[in-house]
């Protein structure tokens, strides 16, 4: 590893680091626009000048263009870079409007920020600007291309690492223009990303327009909770809703960027019709008094027919903590009825996901790094778009991916396609894995055999699957064809795209409980009398929903903890209103195993826009934040047990009790994450082993 001086400062760098990364190792920031952590260099704003006076490499060079080297002596104080510097900020701005007052970048603009540190504070030009006609580019990102430098980010973003066709840069000098051939929105799944890496204003976020400054928002880092891969985000509230979410940083996981699904797709915080009080048969009731009748209510169940009469049925998309003390009621109440995800297939494949998974485990920066990725039965552009940024990493870098399925699918990247029925998947996998496959034209057999040799020749290979398609059966096949695939000296990796942002946590306090299908079982039987739903609707999550509906109107007590205004939120017998994830602390388990914690980003409340429509800021004030009803669902269960509402104690009490879950106790929200080992002894799901309902 070189060890470099950068302005009278010694400072040791890995193999490979560019000098204005270096100086940053040192809190030294080099002015600069072009260059971006994931995007590398290309000297395109040259405004990194520093000086080399030792070394190989000597004079004024752009930082972000020279790799640190041992004993090079860096200036970035020497009079001639600084003057340069000085004079290429001026350049870039001859051109630039003087509208900061109206500009949604204010505030965290990285061109007001370098501008200064550039030694540019005073404008001396005063003849006509170079001006542009804004495209509309769709609902979610907005256009003003007078603002722009030219550093080419943008289309360095949008067509390099996101692999879309749609956007480009055209002209030359001085009026080189970023946008499309013709109006029209962006088609790539990752265009919000513009929005993050753009440096002044000419790309923002449509949605946010106007709304808020940076300044003013109330912001914590958080994870993304609509897939299974854990992204991290930053979303941003104010006047009591979220107003905007951008990417966080995550290098494990999602690196810079987030899919536009992740950035613009949370709108339920905010949604008017989210059912806000807790509610006992029908009437509206304090929290407390809703959680004291739940207590009689179950407790009058168990006394009638047994504790084995009540079911619980948590949820992918509930916290960790939550789905841990719903694990312990369980145990409390002395039933076994407890299941972690409505749709049992899925959950199926989540149990044995995580009984498989720790040795062969890959997160998607192994992804971006893998030589060979093999695509079985997924569709990752629809299930989880980051493992689709993350293959075109791995082509950009010289990897190659293979799909196996039913159909082509739209990836942003070059790949090969093996066509293999969704009922010929499991055949297919036991094929490559060496086994018979009779079943199997000829040809496909000849071409999973040549696959087989490319992946015994791979360094780095991963196999991704969705259990959508594969079934069950087919991700146990899968984690049996990638151990037969691996080798001592080179092991294969493997990766599952699961139901929620919680299905591994689900399933690691599953262990070899029963099914909801077993559940269904039990309802219709006569045997299960009382259902609790934390953060999930039977109607609309479970395999069969019209059965789940049916099954639920038989129940002498449905109990429903919710944010949405599901269908068994809304006919529940007793309804306790939770807070989503933006509005309460807590942790995720991501489809890899890793921990990931999240932060709250503001209280529950309805939006000032929502309590005043008419006079927006409202002209009435309240002694208690109308719509602030809900709890975290962790404190709800916690108020049941007799529990710490403290979430600290409550993960403290969970790292003791649970060795598995030991790094929840000091986990922080800003942290890349832990990926979590499987503790020998305890009970994992097996495919062949099912609890009866």
């Amino acid at each position: 590893m070189p060890t470099l001086t950068i302005d009278n400062l010694e400072v040791t760098v890995p193999e490979g680091t560019n000098v204005l990364e270096a100086a940053r190792a040192l809190d030294i920031v080099i002015p600069h626009f072009c260059y971006h952590e994931a995007l590398g260099a290309v000297g395109a704003c040259r405004l990194c000048a520093m000086r080399i006076s030792d070394g190989k490499v000597s004079g004024i060079q752009m930082a972000c263009m020279v790799k640190a080297r041992d004993g090079m002596v860096v200036s970035t104080l020497d009079p001639e870079a600084v003057e340069l510097r000085g004079h290429v900020i001026e350049w870039l701005m001859t051109n630039h409007p003087h509208d900061c007052p109206v500009c949604d970048e204010g505030g965290e603009c990285q061109l007001q920020e370098m501008t200064i540190a550039g030694g540019h504070g005073n404008r001396r030009y005063t003849g006509k600007k170079r001006t542009y006609d804004n495209q509309d580019l769709g609902p979610y990102i907005a256009h003003e291309m007078n603002r722009c430098i030219a550093c080419y980010r943008c289309v360095r973003t949008y067509r390099d690492y996101c692999g879309g066709l749609d956007f480009g840069v055209f002209g030359s000098r001085d009026r080189v223009y970023f946008g499309r051939v013709r109006d029209g929105q962006l088609e790539s799944p990752f265009s919000g990303n513009l929005v993050d890496v753009c440096p002044t204003g000419v790309f923002t976020d449509k949605t946010f327009r106007f709304r808020s400054r940076p300044w003013d928002l109330q912001e914590a880092p958080s994870i993304c909770p609509l897939c299974s891969l854990g992204c991290a985000t930053v979303p941003g509230a104010r006047f009591r809703e979220v107003q905007r979410v951008r990417a966080g940083i995550n290098r494990e996981v999602n690196g810079f960027f987030i899919c536009d699904r992740g950035r613009f797709g949370n709108g339920a915080t905010n949604d008017p019709q989210r059912p806000r009080r807790p509610r006992v048969d029908g009437a509206q009731v304090a929290m407390e008094t809703a959680i004291d009748t739940l207590r009689e209510r179950v407790a009058a169940v168990i006394a009638k027919y047994g504790p084995q009469s009540v079911a619980l049925l948590g949820s992918p998309r509930a916290s960790l903590e939550a789905n841990t003390l719903l694990h312990d009621w369980a145990r409390d109440l002395g039933t076994t009825r407890l299941v972690f995800d409505a749709h049992a297939e899925q959950d199926r494949a989540a149990r044995i996901t995580e009984a498989h998974l720790e040795h062969q485990a890959r997160s998607l920066n192994d992804i971006r790094h893998s030589d060979l990725v093999v695509l079985v039965g997924t569709d990752p552009l629809s299930e989880g778009p980051m493992l689709a940024l993350a293959v075109r990493q791995a082509v950009r870098a010289g990897g190659g991916v293979v799909v196996i399925g039913p159909k082509p699918i739209d990836l942003p990247c070059r790949c090969s396609h093996l066509p293999v029925s969704a009922d010929q998947l499991d055949d297919a996998l036991r094929c490559l894995a060496g086994g018979s496959a009779d079943a199997l034209a000829a040809e496909l057999r000849d071409a999973l055999k040549e696959l087989r040799d490319r992946l015994a020749a791979a360094q780095r290979p991963v196999m991704a699957g969705g259990p959508e398609l594969l079934g069950s059966r087919g991700v146990n096949t899968l984690f049996e064809t990638v151990e037969a695939l691996s080798t001592a000296e080179r092991p294969m990796g493997a990766m599952l795209l699961l139901n929620g942002p919680n299905s591994y946590g689900g399933a690691m306090l599953a262990g070899r409980g029963p099914n909801f299908d077993m559940l269904l079982d039990g309802i219709d039987e006569g045997r299960i009398h009382a259902l609790i739903c934390l953060e999930t609707d039977p109607c609309r999550d479970a395999r069969n929903p019209a059965r789940a509906r049916t099954a639920l109107d038989r129940l002498e007590l449905l109990v429903t903890l919710d944010a949405l205004p599901t269908h068994a939120a809304l006919n529940a017998d007793i309804f306790l209103p939770t807070s989503t994830w933006v509005e309460s602390d807590g942790a995720f388990v991501n489809n890899e195993g890793r921990l990931q914690a999240f932060a709250r980003v503001m209280e529950p409340g309805l939006p000032l826009r929502a309590t005043s429509p008419d006079s927006y800021p409202p002209r009435e004030f309240f002694l208690e934040t109308p719509g602030s009803e809900p709890w975290p669902a962790w404190r709800i269960l916690a108020r049941l047990l007799g529990r710490s509402e403290e979430l600290s104690v409550l993960r403290r009490e969970i790292a003791d009790a649970d060795p598995r879950f030991a790094p929840l106790a000091d986990l922080a929200p800003d942290a890349p994450g832990i990926r979590l080992t499987t503790t020998p002894g305890l009970p994992h799901y097996q495919l062949d082993r099912e609890t009866p309902g």
